[in-house]
């Protein structure tokens, strides 16, 4: 069975063209194996011919294997980043406690030798809450590459903050843009809830430019009936109003949308770290938002 799908749809006068895709490797083997839409026949393809200074690669390829094997440059510099957003978060760690019982997860030989009937170390079932977190990946032609690598890291640091609170997060990365009345809407499946953040697996898709530069824009470019007014700007960033009538999102549910339309600067992370935290305290319990020391 695929690991993806495509269809179509009207939302009142918009009509909006819709790919899911379960996995990494499904949405990167469709991408190796679509064929390009004429529209976009009549002249170069921009997931080709974007400059290495707009999309950090060299090429199509180049992008599509970092994806797939893993981005390492400045990796250890994005751990240090998300891990100094998390030290100045006040936020109270969920405790993982443990308990002597007769049946468990690990045997404590001290207690088996001292002849305790209690010799397996257990845990409680705890109820872990959701929150799920939207993220509109796309953004306009002239974002900076710095801004993209801020809003990411953050992202990421906010995802393994709320999983040290005690909840499960399901991350939920989507690209969403139009021409005109036409939209064009991806979703990528890329952390299951009760998956723990992977930093690694995530640091390509929400932290380098071409994800959207060249990978979506490979999507764009090969998504059926398209129109010449698409090949000529590949789409318009969505913004919140145009999000939330697709998705169908209310008010409290949390929304991480443009860059621009959170005005981050990409200069000091936790200035923009508390303008980000914003949009998601509004989906958190009062007595665990994400606030910096």
């Amino acid at each position: 069975m695929r690991g993806w799908g495509y269809d179509t749809s009207w939302n009142g006068e918009y009509f909006i063209r819709h790919f899911t895709f379960d996995s990494l490797e499904d949405y990167l083997a469709y991408l190796e194996t679509a064929e390009t839409h004429e529209a976009f026949l009549r002249g170069s393809q921009a997931s080709e011919a974007g400059s290495e200074e707009f999309t950090l690669t060299t090429s199509l390829d180049e992008a599509m294997q970092l994806c797939r094997f893993g981005w390492h440059d400045g990796f250890n510099d994005l751990v240090a980043l998300v891990e100094r957003v998390k030290r100045r978060l006040d936020i109270k760690i969920d405790p993982n406690r443990t308990f002597h019982d007769y049946v468990g997860f690990a045997p404590d030989v001290k207690a088996y030798l001292e002849g305790s009937p209690l010799t397996m170390i257990n845990k409680p079932v705890v109820h872990k809450p959701l929150v799920t977190i939207y993220m509109n990946t796309s953004y306009a032609g002239n974002e900076a590459n710095e801004r993209i690598y801020s809003r990411g890291a953050i992202v990421l640091a906010a995802a393994e903050a709320l999983e040290l609170m005690g909840f499960m997060v399901d991350l939920r990365l989507f690209e969403l843009s139009y021409v005109d009345k036409d939209i064009h809407f991806s979703e990528y499946r890329l952390k299951m809830p009760d998956e723990r953040v992977n930093l690694q697996k995530l640091y390509f898709p929400l932290c380098h430019p071409a994800w959207v530069r060249r990978l979506n824009f490979r999507l764009i470019e090969t998504s059926p009936n398209m129109t010449d007014a698409w090949a000529g700007c590949y789409g318009i960033p969505a913004e919140v109003p145009m999000i939330r009538m697709v998705l169908g999102l209310g008010a409290g549910d949390i929304l991480i949308p443009t860059i621009e339309e959170m005005k981050l600067e990409g200069e000091d992370v936790l200035e923009d770290a508390q303008k980000l935290f914003e949009r998601i305290n509004v989906g958190l319990p009062a007595d665990k938002q994400l606030v910096l020391r």
